[in-house]
């Protein structure tokens, strides 16, 4: 079953990738991205969340905010939009964030605590190995 984080911790395996060392890592196991991708959910996502929950506390949430701002700003603009967000209520509102702004947090992650993702994917993947 897919969850919201299933994109987020997708983009970061993506964005981890490009990186020559942690490419090795798993090409050093026999592993190309491509057979990672079914572990997204399973492994990586854990990983992404274990990392997101260590960093909570006030860097995260400045994150988060930001992350928000840069989606409502240009969406608010619309007219149609702010009369459909006035609509809605704060469930419907929060969902819509969540599900916008997950991705684009755990790419702004990567950016910021680039380290703790990797660490945090390769020791979830080489517990999956068991």
């Amino acid at each position: 079953m897919a969850s919201l984080y299933d994109k987020a911790a997708s983009a970061i395996l993506d964005k981890l990738w490009e990186d020559y060392e942690f490419r090795d890592f798993f090409y050093d196991l026999g592993y190309e991205l491509a057979d990672l991708g079914p572990l997204i959910h399973d492994v990586f996502v854990p990983a992404y969340l274990g990392v997101k929950r260590r960093l909570e506390g006030g860097a995260l949430e400045m994150l988060e905010a930001q992350v928000t701002q840069d989606l409502l700003s240009p969406l608010y603009d619309r007219p149609n939009f702010r009369e459909m967000w006035e609509q809605w209520d704060q469930p419907t509102r929060d969902a819509f964030l969540r599900e916008q702004s997950e991705m684009q947090l755990g790419l702004l992650l990567v950016m910021v605590y680039e380290s703790e993702l990797r660490e945090a994917y390769k020791d979830a993947f080489l517990i999956y190995l068991g």
